[in-house]
């Protein structure tokens, strides 16, 4: 039996008619851009994640970028972000004129929680005139950029204390996290702007890219409209420098048709994952399972192990015997050619660099079976001679 690592196909299927008759409306209207379906998923989005405000774009690498410009952040200013995640979280902070400031993450739940970002502002920033500025450079601490990696909300409240005290806004990367909470928030909710993605492999995925900011502040929310239309507020004035990070009434119509399917799917995906969680039992120290919740929720965007021993080896062995896994991510960000302009503490960033030589994302989505399950269970048990 051969198992893919995901199928959007048997997604689709769930939501066909609802998604066909919706795509008919906008071809019939002929309205593409910034029309109903745009202005219906933002409502979604903004009652999901519990703000005053959704603002649709192209994809969450742009949202990213507009959170960033939005709230000010450029030239001479330093970001805070997990050292393991996608490139977009770091390209994002370089577009915008910033440097990434790479922090280490917790062993066990891949994420960069308030003691790591702690560790780094104290270390490598020191007062300087008005707030903090890199020992290294002197660029200004401007944000801390979480990350909500694999669908484990990181811990929001405290890096928003930890940020208030620093004079930095927080920007959260949710691109993998739709539907998670931290404590009593959704992720999103928290910092100044949340970030999400709506790339196809995401738990909720258009037909093509696109993405969303969600925040609270009507003020920020108005702004980042503009910037995803190359700054202008209408009547052909343009007041800022933006860009052109509109979302598609075609990319709108698909989301929307999935949106109402978040929470039987996201129970899916905990029942998948607590499921393998039983299967792979006993396969450590081999397998490093994915750590217990604690205060934040996961979805499951990835099913995500450690392996001891050679990763790649072993998902060329499950390869070979039909199961397919990937890796997010063999290197980590500070390890990227294209950003050496980001700072590395004096610590060094082990745990980032460890994880990305170990962790082995295994097949969920919603539609697997349990007989799938086993067989990928018991390959990877084999491969790693558990």
């Amino acid at each position: 039996m051969e198992v893919p690592f995901l199928s959007l196909a048997s997604d689709w299927e769930a939501v066909r008619d609802d998604g066909q008759a919706r795509i008919a409306r906008v071809l019939d209207s002929q309205v593409f851009v910034l029309g109903p379906e745009t202005v219906e998923l933002e409502a979604a989005l903004s009652e999901l994640a519990g703000t005053g405000e959704a603002v649709a774009c192209s994809s969450g690498t742009d949202a990213l970028f507009l959170a960033l410009l939005g709230l000010g952040v450029g030239p001479g200013d330093a970001v805070l972000l997990p050292a393991l995640s996608f490139f977009a979280t770091a390209g994002a902070v370089v577009r915008a004129g910033a440097r990434p400031v790479f922090v280490d993450i917790d062993p066990a739940t891949f994420n960069s929680g308030a003691r790591e970002f702690a560790r780094v502002i104290e270390a490598e920033f020191e007062e300087a005139g008005e707030g903090l500025r890199l020992k290294s450079g002197g660029a200004r601490l401007a944000a801390l950029m979480p990350v909500h990696l694999y669908g484990r909300a990181a811990e929001l409240v405290q890096i928003t204390e930890l940020a208030e005290t620093a004079g930095a806004v927080v920007v959260e990367d949710a691109a993998q996290a739709i539907g998670a909470r931290s404590g009593a928030r959704s992720v999103g909710s928290v910092g100044q702007a949340g970030c999400f993605s709506f790339y196809p492999t995401k738990n909720i995925g258009g037909a093509g890219d696109g993405g969303a900011v969600v925040t609270d502040s009507g003020a920020l929310a108005k702004r980042f409209r503009a910037l995803r239309i190359h700054g202008s507020s209408g009547e052909a004035r343009h007041e800022l420098p933006g860009i052109n990070a509109r979302m598609g009434e075609l990319q709108a119509a698909v989301i929307n048709a999935k949106l109402g399917h978040l929470a039987e799917w996201t129970e899916a995906r905990r029942r998948i994952a607590g499921r393998y969680d039983e299967l792979l039992a006993g396969a450590a120290p081999r397998i490093t399972l994915p750590a217990a919740a604690g205060q934040g929720e996961h979805v499951y965007h990835q099913y995500t192990v450690r392996v001891a021993g050679d990763r790649d080896s072993v998902a060329e062995t499950m390869a070979g015997q039909g199961i397919a896994t990937a890796v997010f991510y063999p290197l980590a960000l500070h390890q990227q050619p294209a950003l050496g302009c980001g700072h590395v503490p004096a610590a060094g960033l082990e745990e980032a660099e460890r994880a990305a030589g170990e962790v082995l994302c295994l097949p969920i989505y919603p539609a697997l079976g349990d007989e799938e399950l086993v067989r990928v269970s018991d390959s990877l048990i084999d491969a790693v001679g558990a």
